[in-house]
């Protein structure tokens, strides 16, 4: 909703603040917003109507592009920060107090935002409409967007530190956060044992799948910290193939960490059509470093790497020669300096773990496998410029929202920037 009068550029106090002001105003020109501006008028009805809700929501959005981490920063930089107060739609209000003397009221109060939250809390419906809005966007303005995505779960420490005894509501207590566990391998020692480090928080966990090449959000959930990542991650895409099948139909690659190496999500890819990239986890008990292959000459190892047994007993490792679709199987074949054509095939319903469409030992596994680290990139930008690393929320309705609003606003403003043709860094929040 576009209310930005004209700025001058010869006032020196706008100047230093107009990039925050110029990408605020970028976010808000870019937000299809109507329904969910629509929807406030109709849960405010005829309550106390001191602040408007186009101006609450713009203020809302402000605070991220600003970076504050409490509604008492943003209250601080409303009263100081005229130029803001334009751009949200804040009009001082006048107030006759008992004693007939007159207050002027620049900014909203605490209590006014905590009544908004509870207000946007109920506009689910509609702002999850926004971002599927801005992600089609996306897929119909960005080649490629969505052919190669990576999923990874974010731990989101609650604002309170452990469970609470009174499980009442009241604004003040978490009672929907519990504690989550993820585990870490680090390094091997000396003996080759696998060493496994644990962070543990109480709070919540964000499960989230983002396209690889631009960084930019396709699918999320919010959930309690001990929600299982990889059976949330399953139900997300499986979701997402009922509501969105075009996402799945675009949709190539998927990558993940070894937290997701999961048989039933494996599977469900693959029937999909789309090709796992997903880390393994050695599950195999006595110490064992390999396993024939059915009734033939080939041994291979958890991670997928192939070798022919010969007479005397030596392995020879076999080279990855692509993968057969009609037959379902994975072609291996010696390197050419044992002068030998042979060509091997091992059936990837051996082991659906293990045995996926692109070989886990071939350059082409590896190479793809790299472009998960743009998961990791974008849960480090909600830390950082979304605040999400230092933070005040409480309870799973306030974070759900304030998610889904730093998602939509990254969309916005990707898509702001794509208008103006500028397609380089359309993740980030400063650029």
């Amino acid at each position: 909703m576009k209310i930005l009068p004209q700025i001058s550029l010869f006032d020196q106090s706008q100047i230093e603040i107009l990039g925050d002001l110029e990408r605020l105003q970028l976010l808000i020109d870019n937000i299809p917003d109507e329904k969910l501006i629509n929807k406030l008028w109709k849960i405010r009805g005829k309550g106390r109507n001191d602040w408007s809700v186009v101006a609450m929501w713009h203020t809302f959005l402000a605070s991220f592009v600003f970076q504050h981490k409490t509604v008492a920063e943003l209250i601080r930089e409303l009263n100081r920060n005229s130029q803001l107060r334009v751009i949200c739609g804040i009009n001082p209000r006048t107030v006759k107090q008992a004693d007939g003397t007159y207050t002027i009221y620049i900014a909203p109060s605490e209590s006014a935002y905590t009544n908004f939250f509870k207000n946007l809390i109920k506009c689910k419906k509609e702002l999850d409409e926004i971002f599927i809005e801005l992600r089609k966007f996306m897929y119909d303005n960005l080649e490629g967007f969505g052919e190669t995505a990576a999923g990874d779960g974010k731990a989101i420490q609650s604002f309170a530190t452990t469970y609470s005894k009174n499980e009442e509501k009241d604004g003040r207590r978490d009672t929907d956060a519990d504690w989550g566990i993820k585990k870490y391998t680090t390094s091997v020692n000396e003996k080759g044992e696998t060493i496994i480090n644990k962070k543990k928080w109480f709070g919540y966990r964000l499960h989230l799948i983002v396209d690889t090449k631009y960084e930019l959000p396709i699918a999320y959930k919010v959930t309690k910290a001990s929600n299982s990542e990889k059976i949330e991650m399953l139900n997300m895409i499986q979701e997402i193939a009922k509501t969105a099948p075009e996402i799945i139909l675009e949709l190539k690659y998927f990558l993940a960490d070894k937290g997701y190496d999961y048989t039933k999500l494996i599977e469900y890819l693959e029937e999909e059509d789309i090709t796992p990239i997903i880390d393994i986890c050695n599950m195999w008990q006595y110490g064992e470093k390999t396993k024939q292959y059915r009734n033939t000459d080939l041994v291979y190892t958890y991670y997928g790497e192939v070798y022919f047994v010969a007479d005397k007993g030596e392995q020879l490792k076999l080279n990855y020669m692509g993968y057969d679709k009609n037959s379902e199987s994975l072609r291996y074949g010696f390197h050419p300096q044992y002068k030998d054509n042979r060509v091997f095939r091992i059936k990837i319903e051996e082991d659906k773990r293990i045995f996926v469409p692109v070989a886990r030992d071939s350059k082409k596994w590896k190479r793809k496998y790299k472009e998960r680290t743009s998961v990791e990139r974008a849960n480090g930008r909600l830390d950082r410029d979304y605040g999400f690393e230092l933070h005040t929320i409480r309870g799973l309705d306030k974070m759900e929202l304030f998610v889904r609003t730093a998602l939509i606003i990254q969309l916005a403003m990707a898509k702001g920037k794509i208008l103006q043709n500028k397609k380089e860094h359309l993740a980030a929040l400063v650029a």
